[in-house]
Order: structure tokens, then sequence, then C-alpha cells
């Protein structure tokens, strides 16, 4: 009789593993239906030192990133047009400045003057990663689609910073 209750109480045990592995396995399945899992392109920016995430977020292929600058001697506007490519880099296609000074280039791809703006164009510049030292006043933001990511101001001052496009691991909703 004892060995007839052990055994039930192992049979027992053992159903309610199984119940739960089955319970696991059907929750996955309902998750893969709603959620990816896969590679994704991440743009970063980071302290090139200490390794400080500032700002993380998902980009596609054929984004387009700007990087909008204040010369810090001459103080006109300058932007920088780059493409984020499939293999992670970015391909710098324009550059427009209201003037020359230190360290503007004059002779980047096709120049024109477009509103009194020099436009150079065509450039198709590649760089694997962006690093500068950062400044509040002459980085004025970064962008996205033509949306603001980041303000200079919101990143630290005369810090050595680092821009890269990374595929990282992701788990996304299907349906957004």
């Amino acid at each position: 009789m004892k060995e007839k209750k052990s055994m039930m109480k192992h049979l027992n045990a053992s159903s309610y593993i199984k119940i739960f592995l089955v319970i696991i396995l059907i929750s996955i399945c309902i998750l893969s239906i709603f959620l990816k899992v896969g590679y994704a392109k991440v743009l970063t920016i980071t302290h090139q030192e200490t390794g400080e995430v500032f700002v993380k977020i998902r980009v596609e292929p054929g984004d387009t990133l700007k990087y909008k600058w204040i010369h810090s001697f001459e103080h006109i506007p300058w932007t920088e047009e780059y493409e984020i490519r499939d293999n992670n880099s970015l391909l710098l296609h324009e550059i427009t400045v209201a003037g020359f000074g230190a360290g503007i280039p004059e002779n980047k791809g096709k120049v024109t003057i477009e509103d009194g703006i020099i436009v150079m164009s065509e450039i198709e510049e590649n760089f694997e990663e962006i690093n500068w030292i950062n400044s509040n006043t002459a980085l004025a933001y970064i962008g996205l689609n033509g949306e603001e990511i980041i303000k200079g101001s919101d990143l630290p001052h005369h810090e050595p910073l680092n821009l890269i496009i990374k595929e990282m691991l992701s788990i996304w909703p299907r349906f957004h």
C-alpha cells in the first residue's frame, strides 16, 4: 500500500512538471507569433573612454543622419548629411556651410552656391564611425531622418565621443 502511495506521489510530481513544461512551450509559441527575434541596426553615441551610452536608437539602411554645427571661430552654420548603409557604415553625401574658415574643407565633391550657402554635394566618402571631441557650443544637434535625436548641449562638454552603427540582437513587436 505504501508503495502505491509513493508511486502516485511520484506520478503526480512528474505530471506537474510535464504540465509546467507544456505551458512554457505554449507560451513560447504564442510569443513567437507576436515578437520577432533577430538583428537590428542600432546607432549608438558613446564616450570613447568610459563607454557610457548617451544615445541608442534603431536605424535602417537608407536613413539620413545629419550633424548641424556652428563653426567655433567663424560662428557660421555647417551641416553634414550621411546615409546609413547596409554594411553599417556612414556615407557622407553633402556638406553645407555659410563660408570658409579654419578646418572647413574647400574642395569636397561638387561645389555650388545656393542662396548664399556653399553646398558640397556628391562627396560619397565612407566612414566606419565618427569620433569627435564634443563642444556644447559648436554641435547644435544630431538628427535622424529630419528629427532631432540629441542636442550637442545634452552631451558632455569637451569629451571624446563616438557615433557608430552596430548590429544588435533584438526582440521587437511584429506588429506596430
